[in-house]
């Protein structure tokens, strides 16, 4: 048998050599792809996952609403939108603008129970109508006007907010209890803390302390979110 020469030898194991390099150099290449390749759908599965759940967050979050909005309607209606002859203050139930409490329906009466903004200059003139409407003489409203330093920005859970007024003047027991129940019956809410009365029945002086409230408006926050 014929034998081959050193140096063929050295030639076919080199390019034997260079032939498993390549072929390992190709499956590094394509493991390296698999890999990346393989890392990138599981990323977009994942993104894909993410994405159908924030879907079906929402549709569900849409469909609760619905059925709020509809609940909220029926409630309104059995409410505000009654046949009473009197609304829910003790007046007539009168859907005209111009009705004047204790008139007015009921929609208007809750709507407008508490102010959206701080009002203490109109607070102070509307008590003291009542003082005048009912013969109260000395008539005073004090109370501290916060004015300057109220934060009157819509919220997305606003809060009833307190007012204090002190309320004092004379009259006759008639047009004091006239004057306490002109405030029962305010759409506006008085909670009364302290009374003092003294002197006649027919020249009392009286002392009233009381708390009323305004409330900020409220907002709807809508608001998209970014799937990453």
């Amino acid at each position: 048998m014929a034998k081959l020469p050193v140096a063929n030898k050295h030639v076919q194991i080199d390019r034997t050599q260079s032939t498993m390099l390549a072929i390992i150099i190709a499956a590094s290449v394509v493991t390296i792809f698999c890999l990346m390749s393989a890392k990138a759908l599981l990323s977009q599965a994942a993104y894909q996952r993410r994405v159908t759940n924030a879907n079906h967050a929402a549709v569900k979050q849409l469909q609760a609403n619905v059925t709020a909005a509809k609940e909220l309607v029926t409630q309104y209606n059995q409410v505000f939108e009654g046949t009473n002859p009197s609304n829910i203050i003790g007046g007539k139930n009168d859907k005209s603008a111009n009705a004047v409490p204790p008139n007015g329906d009921n929609a208007r009466i809750v709507l407008d129970a508490l102010p959206s903004k701080y009002d203490f200059p109109a607070l102070l003139t509307s008590v003291t109508k009542l003082l005048v409407n009912n013969g109260i003489s000395n008539a005073q409203v004090t109370g501290t006007d916060e004015s300057a330093s109220i934060n009157n920005d819509a919220s997305a859970n606003p809060k009833p907010v307190q007012m204090q007024l002190i309320i004092s003047g004379t009259g006759s027991y008639q047009s004091v209890q006239n004057f306490i129940k002109d405030l029962e019956r305010s759409i506006r809410p008085f909670d009364v803390v302290s009374l003092q009365i003294s002197g006649p029945q027919d020249n009392l002086s009286f002392s009233l302390t009381v708390n009323t409230y305004y409330q900020p408006a409220k907002t709807l926050n809508i608001v998209t979110k970014e799937i990453k």
